[in-house]
């Protein structure tokens, strides 16, 4: 008889070893590992032992390059014409902007540690700064309108220097004058040459709204008319929204969407004006006025409504949406002026820019048209905040 004995094969050693390795290493990661126990451990005793705040921002900085997981608001640049809500921070005594790359971290913002300041944070380069409620100033652009549909919004709130503007262009604007430039809540037009032009390729099929909060100081410059905003390269495309002076001392709100057919005369010789609303709106100097127009393509009447104040006061037909899609592409959007003097007829020396003599304090363009009730909250929102 032979005794029979049990042992183990090679492989069935191979296998128990590595699964021994396997069982030590996830051990090993959980008490060494980024989110381990003994990591943990040391942090919170780091975070205990840290004699000041600014040892505990470059522990969160140390750690951020572990984790990537940045602690604050991120903070972005201002700009005139944006759809998204932004904030950066100024300091006044340099000028210094704190924007892009940037972050800024309150105390509500951490848990593990008593934070008594806030701080101003680049992650890639280590540096910070403490906020100084004194000299440093929080700049934002929350958008005080609804945001569906938004082409641009310009809420001069808070503009603080040229490059606030951003992809904007200002042509003939001069910052510290009396008329032209801007203030913290509006942009000041002299009447003369100052106009504001915004790129734009928006679909407009659906419709549009226009809006626009001002105060009129006179006539400047051109005795026929003055633009708020428009968006054509002739008479018949685009859109364009205007006082009109023709026949009267008062400035009267004009609208037009599609082109008015400028230019073009029937066989009595009267112009035709077939997309032209002119409004039973007197704009007074030195009054503040918030208009709103509204034209929706989609209905047959009553398709272009006018809002004075949030409060619906006329409707109209008159409109050409195919004259409005048609416009070339890469026309901008300009306020306060014709810049490239669209109208000048021929060997015709006098100035044709129609330029807004004015404060503007907010303007807007959607590519639909509003509803009554969004119309009231943007009037609301924007007055109340403005104001």
């Amino acid at each position: 008889m032979y005794k029979k004995e049990n042992g183990i094969t090679l492989i069935a050693l191979v296998i128990t070893v590595i699964v021994l390795l396997i069982l030590a290493s996830v051990s090993i990661a959980m008490l060494t590992g980024r989110t381990g126990i003994l990591n943990q451990a040391k942090k919170a005793k780091e975070v205990t032992e840290i004699a000041s705040e600014e040892e505990y921002i470059r522990l969160i900085i140390i750690e951020e390059e572990l984790t990537k997981e940045k602690i604050g608001e991120e903070l972005k640049e201002v700009k005139f014409n944006t759809v998204e809500d932004t904030k950066s921070i100024i300091d006044s005594e340099t000028g210094t902007t704190y924007a892009n790359g940037w972050y800024y971290l309150k105390p509500e913002d951490v848990t593990d540690y008593e934070l008594k300041n806030s701080y101003i944070i680049d992650y890639e380069t280590g540096e910070f700064i403490k906020f100084n409620e004194e000299k440093h100033r929080i700049v934002t652009n929350e958008l005080l309108c609804i945001k569906d549909g938004l082409v641009y919004s310009a809420d001069p709130k808070n503009i603080t220097n040229s490059n606030s503007w951003g992809d904007a262009i200002l042509h003939n604007f001069k910052e510290g004058e009396e008329n032209s430039g801007w203030t913290e809540n509006s942009l000041m037009f002299d009447g003369i040459d100052d106009g504001i032009e915004v790129k734009d390729n928006s679909d407009y099929s659906k419709g549009i709204t226009l809006e626009i909060y001002f105060t009129l100081k006179g006539k400047g410059s051109s005795n026929i008319a003055q633009i708020l905003m428009m968006k054509r390269t002739k008479a018949s495309n685009g859109f364009f929204l205007y006082l009109n002076y023709e026949n009267s001392e008062k400035a009267t709100l004009t609208i037009d969407i599609g082109g008015s057919g400028w230019g073009i005369q029937d066989e009595e010789g009267n112009w035709i004006m077939n997309n032209r609303f002119t409004t039973n709106t007197n704009i007074e100097e030195n009054n503040m006025y918030y208009i709103t127009y509204t034209y929706n393509p989609e209905i047959k009447n009553d398709n272009g409504v006018l809002y004075i104040n949030g409060v619906k006061t006329q409707t109209t037909n008159l409109g050409n949406i195919q004259n409005l899609i048609n416009t070339p592409e890469n026309t901008p959007i300009q306020i306060g002026s014709d810049i490239y003097e669209t109208y000048r007829p021929e060997n015709d020396t006098e100035n044709r820019k129609y330029s807004f003599y004015g404060e503007i304090y907010a303007s807007r363009v959607y590519n639909r048209p509003l509803t009554e009730s969004e119309v009231k909250y943007n009037y609301e929102m924007t007055v109340n905040n403005s104001n």
